[in-house]
């Protein structure tokens, strides 16, 4: 008898525990014909492969394929936009740092440049490992920046800084790269 009214209880317990759950799913209706949400499938290989060479196991393909499942190609910035884009959120990735008060950011190439001024509780200096996060960032921003400089140089932050207002203004992409280089080559460059 006790086994019986354990049993039962249990078998209560469970099957309140089981609408609990069930009543707490998304109830609200979809759309989609398919039923499964917003869901879109992504092809894990472009339409357009390339022809291949004789590069390795995969050649080609297998750049291609590593490509797309990255999110992106290891191109260098190679317009005035992406230039832009790739300055902004290297900008603000940078600004998240605690260490990090304000930052200034200007990119062409596969080059970034980044003026830093310090939060007050911060004692250190650009060292590697404050090099090494801000070239993170960078990558994160776009893969294909693998050089940066960072600076806490008045001077060349608004250097920096006259860099990515050409960016905005829509000044010519050839002249911003090679202002950017030019600056760059005064700098201690980072890269891994």
């Amino acid at each position: 008898m006790k086994r019986i009214l354990f049993l039962t209880m249990l078998t209560l317990a469970m099957a309140l525990m089981l609408t609990g759950c069930a009543s707490n799913a998304d109830t609200t209706p979809t759309t989609d014909p398919g039923g499964m949400g917003n869901a879109t499938a992504q092809p894990l290989v472009p339409s357009n492969i390339p022809q291949t060479t004789d590069q390795g196991l995969l050649g080609e393909l297998g750049n291609t394929i590593g490509e797309t499942l990255s999110g992106g190609s290891n191109a260098a910035l190679s317009t005035a936009e992406e230039a832009l884009k790739a300055s902004q959120e290297l900008r603000d990735a940078v600004q998240k740092l605690t260490e990090v008060d304000t930052a200034v950011a200007a990119a062409a190439g596969n080059t970034a440049l980044v003026g830093v001024t310090f939060n007050s509780s911060y004692q250190g200096a650009i060292d590697d490992r404050l090099n090494a996060m801000v070239l993170d960032r960078a990558k994160t921003a776009f893969s294909g920046i693998d050089r940066i400089a960072v600076t806490s140089n008045a001077d060349e932050i608004d250097q920096i800084s006259s860099l990515y207002q050409m960016l905005q203004s829509g000044s010519a992409y050839a002249t911003v790269k090679a202002d950017l280089e030019a600056l760059a080559s005064k700098m201690d460059i980072y890269q891994k």
